[in-house]
């Protein structure tokens, strides 16, 4: 079911995937909020965001006061789509160059902030008739499918998040929510989080994700999937 005049909020909107999905989604006839830290507000990104029409919050993902009072300013409006892309990059890439603070900086990031941020702003996910919370997720995160092992910290981490949107999804089945939590897998896109590389192209997989997001039903609750939808394997 597609809403009309439906409001997204996706974490990490200045840059990157989440600056391309805040724009699809403006294109598409979303109200959009996008997430800046607030060690970024005098970003040149910052602007960037601003001009794409979306209203920016200050939310910090590894801060639960920043994250509370993100959800304070938001109000009492209702929210029909959480995207949690903030994340933290892939290095350091071998065991031996990984830290105790490589590995707690990750999971902090890419596992607790989604899971924080997720639970802070349930009461006005709550409000929407087609709730939904898509977790960036990736590939690194796969253990059965998985070829290699670099990126130990991140793909740890990014593993752990894929356990947060299996579970999380399945106590809202458990307490009868209707929000409906799931991983999209974007693709290998360059950012600056992958330096610049990668084979995907940005234009190319947003719009999929989008579509994805739209078309997202009941019965992919907790499931972890591509760019197009299709499932993949945790």
């Amino acid at each position: 079911m597609v809403l009309q005049n439906p409001t997204v909020l996706i974490t990490g909107a200045n840059r990157g995937i989440g600056l391309h999905l805040c724009k699809e989604f403006i294109v598409k006839g979303y109200t959009v909020f996008g997430s800046v830290r607030p060690a970024s507000r005098d970003d040149a990104s910052v602007e960037e965001l601003k001009n794409t029409g979306a209203s920016i919050i200050e939310l910090d993902v590894t801060d639960e006061d920043s994250i509370a009072a993100a959800f304070d300013s938001w109000g009492d409006k209702t929210l029909d789509i959480l995207i949690n892309n903030a994340g933290a990059p892939p290095p350091p890439r071998m065991w031996n160059e990984v830290t105790s603070e490589a590995l707690i900086d990750k999971f902090r990031v890419n596992t607790v902030g989604p899971f924080l941020v997720s639970k802070a702003f349930m009461p006005a996910l709550q409000m929407s008739t087609n709730p939904k919370i898509v977790n960036i997720a990736s590939n690194s995160g796969q253990i059965a499918a998985k070829t290699d092992g670099k990126y130990m910290a991140y793909s740890v981490s990014k593993t752990a998040l894929n356990q947060v949107t299996k579970s999380l999804g399945m106590q809202m089945e458990m307490i009868g929510s209707k929000v409906l939590v799931v991983g999209i897998h974007p693709g290998y896109i360059p950012t600056r989080l992958t330096k610049h590389v990668g084979p995907d192209k940005m234009e190319v997989q947003i719009p999929k994700i989008v579509n994805t997001i739209r078309s997202l039903d009941s019965s992919q609750n907790g499931g972890f999937m591509d760019a197009e939808g299709n499932p993949m394997e945790y």
